[in-house]
């Protein structure tokens, strides 16, 4: 099949240049060969370690290597996505396609197309250290209500090897771009779309939600978010333990200047890339919370749902007992609200 970059003036969610230049020539990079090349002398030439000057270089050096030492980490556990599930799926109605994401990256998109060709569509978004294959239940579940379903792999999960140098932003502009592969895929393009977000899929849902783009814009129906990621300070921050709190301005700064090297053109700070500075959709929302939360908690949901509360969009929010933060497993509660939520005739609220 066709594969398309799309119209990128049309999108407005993400970052789209990417950056020129060497990382070698990176003042970090720099850092490590002249502390590696310290430390090769002071190993080949015990002469020096009787110097004074020696001792003051290494006194200087040490805060410099604790730095290193931290930036390594929050690259390593933030800019680098996880080890996730295997992403294959199971169902073999699933028709893939391929599509030039972010920085011209080639991925694979994912479409189960519904029966009558006027079907609605959604798109759906699995967590993060998570795959479509572990989320392909809520794909199949959404299928049997005669819609159909977009979906992938999401950048470095299930198999994408995009790991290094991970972005929500690159995620977001691959999102889009498959969505605008999509007309190349479909005989009829939908009337209504929908997204479901679920984990860091929901806080995606959000942004995409709230900025709309391309073919889809005006088809935007409604958005559901499932135990969502709503800030990703809050998000870093709470992963750090107590203990290493005092580190954490180095962590912020880090991250800014990662993303600033990564994103010349970024659209939002570290400080600002949660609810409600990235937005919130202008159209219904539905927000199914797991009551036994052990991943995110309720501190995303509280948030959010003070901003929903004052928000122009309607909204309903659900705590569903005995539902957890996994889409692996599911629950029946889960299933009705969707169901309900999504049937005009039902709910009112969407025609």
């Amino acid at each position: 099949m066709s594969m398309s970059t799309g119209r990128l003036e049309t999108r407005g969610a993400a970052a789209y240049a990417v950056p020129s230049g060497s990382r070698l020539l990176r003042r970090s990079t720099w850092l490590e060969f002249a502390l590696g090349f310290e430390l090769l002398i002071w190993l080949t030439k015990p002469e020096w370690r009787l110097e004074p000057m020696a001792w003051l270089i290494a006194g200087l050096s040490v805060p410099i290597f604790a730095w290193l030492i931290v930036r390594r980490l929050v690259v390593l556990l933030y800019l680098r996505s996880p080890n996730s599930p295997d992403g294959r799926l199971q169902d073999p109605r699933w028709a893939p396609f391929r599509f030039a994401g972010w920085g011209g990256d080639v991925l694979t998109g994912h479409l189960l197309a519904a029966e009558s060709d006027d079907a609605d569509l959604v798109l759906y978004l699995h967590g993060y250290g998570s795959s479509l294959g572990r989320g392909e239940s809520r794909c199949l579940h959404l299928s049997e209500q005669g819609l159909s379903v977009i979906s992938m792999n999401l950048r470095g999960h299930g198999g994408c090897e995009l790991r290094d140098e991970w972005t929500l932003l690159k995620v977001v502009a691959d999102i889009e771009a498959m969505m605008a592969q999509l007309p190349n895929e479909l005989t009829t393009l939908p009337e209504r779309v929908w997204i479901y977000g679920h984990s860091m899929g929901g806080f995606l849902a959000i942004r995409l939600g709230a900025h709309p783009s391309g073919w889809w814009s005006p088809r935007l129906s409604g958005v559901i978010l499932e135990s969502p990621a709503t800030s990703y300070p809050m998000a870093i921050e709470r992963s750090v333990p107590k203990a290493l709190n005092f580190i954490m301005p180095w962590v912020r700064s880090i991250l800014r200047r990662e993303y600033e090297h990564i994103h010349p053109d970024l659209p939002v700070r570290y400080a600002t890339a949660a609810v409600p500075h990235i937005g919130l959709p202008e159209v219904p929302m539905l927000v199914l919370q797991a009551a036994e939360d052990s991943r995110l908690g309720r501190h995303h949901h509280d948030l959010l749902a003070t901003h929903l509360a004052s928000h122009s969009a309607p909204s309903e929010v659900h705590l569903i007992l005995g539902h957890i933060h996994t889409s692996s497993q599911d629950t029946e509660e889960r299933k009705r609200l969707v169901e309900n939520w999504l049937n005009p005739q039902e709910i009112g609220v969407l025609i």
